[in-house]
């Protein structure tokens, strides 16, 4: 829904969007996002390079003309840099506002209309709840490094793991603000959708 959003919004609206969803995740996971940002930098500067030279436009001055970059390239760059900052900074939020559990059952919820086609997404979601268990458990507990050199290691850390263990997956009723959330989303995507087409 909020990708879906982003494609309606102008510019300056991403950009301030863009903003202040990093804000409220810099509030949250200060650490954590300034480390996803460093890690994703040379992406963001390759995109905004490929935009800036790939674009065709009006040439920013102080250039050469052969090597010049495109307003309209710097733009668009700087716009796909914002939306992927938003994408990143809502992973933040929800990863630190959402449990692994509350995490497993919206999964679940969301893949549930599948099962008309015959997917086993009861299967899916167990698999993939137990594959971030032991995950945890193999860094934390068993203070296990992840890395290239501790793959061959990696059997005998997991022999000491539980063998079994009981998924339940209890899922919450809807409170009142989860509904107006879901109808203010709603209606803002179609409000915009509406603007987009009649202007």
């Amino acid at each position: 829904m909020l990708l879906l959003l982003l494609t309606l919004l102008s510019y300056q609206l991403t950009l301030l969007l863009s903003l202040l969803v990093s804000a409220f995740a810099l509030k949250l996971q200060f650490n954590k996002f300034i480390r996803v940002v460093k890690r994703m930098r040379w992406l963001f500067v390759s995109i905004f390079i490929i935009y800036a030279f790939g674009t065709s436009g009006e040439y920013v001055q102080y250039f050469s003309g052969n090597y010049a970059p495109t307003y309209e390239g710097c733009v668009l760059g700087t716009l796909q840099i914002a939306k992927l900052l938003i994408a990143l900074a809502s992973l933040t939020i929800l990863f630190a506002s959402s449990s692994q559990e509350h995490l497993m059952i919206g999964l679940y919820m969301m893949l549930s209309p599948l099962k008309l086609l015959g997917f086993e997404i009861d299967r899916f979601t167990a698999r993939l709840l137990l594959t971030l268990d032991y995950v945890e458990e193999l860094v934390v507990k068993e203070k296990f490094t992840l890395s290239f050199h501790n793959f061959d290691k990696l059997h005998l850390s997991a022999e000491n793991l539980p063998k079994q263990k009981v998924i339940v997956l209890q899922s919450p009723p809807f409170k009142l603000i989860d509904k107006l959330l879901m109808i203010t989303i709603i209606v803002s995507v179609l409000v915009l959708a509406i603007f987009r087409v009649f202007t």
